[in-house]
């Protein structure tokens, strides 16, 4: 829990926030977050998504490696094999930038054959969607449709909430999901020891 702390206790003091203040902003006991700052007790992973709202940033944050290289890379064949590999039933999620300081949210998202998003989903920034393989349906709560193929993009704004739905009932689909800023939408499902691979999840 050592990096954890530190990375804490670098938030607070990179904003000039003094443990008072952050005690009085989030409701947790001052005593207790002085002790989290310094490595004496741990913190459940409810507590820390509270403290990492607070703060700004996404849950990787207090994960990821100090000597990452500035390039992310990821090859098509990652890509390929993450099509390839989901089903008729579900999606997975992959994030391409999982530094701390990533001022984008570029999620790789495969869906399986006929499957979709049930929930409408909002955000405070834009998005950029890109086809890079199959068909797909991009939804309003406005009942607004809009059919996207392979090579198509859309750009559009966090409000009214829209949901994607893979067109297809046979073939998976892949797109490139951009928003900005980050957000913690996807949180729950990244594999925090690495902050790379996202788990299947049923969208």
């Amino acid at each position: 829990m050592s990096l954890i702390g530190a990375r804490l206790r670098d938030l607070r003091q990179n904003r000039n926030l003094t443990l008072k203040q952050v005690a009085d902003e989030t409701g947790f006991a001052l005593s207790f977050l002085s002790l989290i700052e310094r490595d004496k007790v741990s913190i459940n992973v409810d507590n820390l998504a509270r403290l990492a709202r607070f703060y700004g940033v996404r849950m990787v944050h207090f994960f990821q490696s100090a000597d990452e290289s500035p390039i992310l890379v990821t090859r098509r064949g990652e890509i390929a094999s993450q099509t390839r590999g989901v089903g008729p039933a579900s999606a997975e999620f992959r994030l391409l930038a999982h530094r701390a300081d990533a001022r984008m949210e570029p999620l790789l998202i495969a869906i399986g054959p006929g499957h979709g998003d049930p929930h409408y989903r909002t955000h405070d920034g834009d998005s950029l969607l890109y086809v890079a393989e199959g068909r797909v349906r991009l939804l309003t709560e406005g009942e607004e449709t809009v059919e996207l193929a392979a090579g198509d993009c859309a750009y559009y704004f966090g409000f009214p909430g829209r949901r994607i739905e893979n067109a297809s009932p046979e073939h998976p689909a892949a797109i490139l999901l951009v928003t900005t800023p980050p957000t913690t939408l996807r949180d729950d499902v990244a594999d925090a020891t690495s902050g790379v691979l996202i788990q299947s999840e049923e969208m």
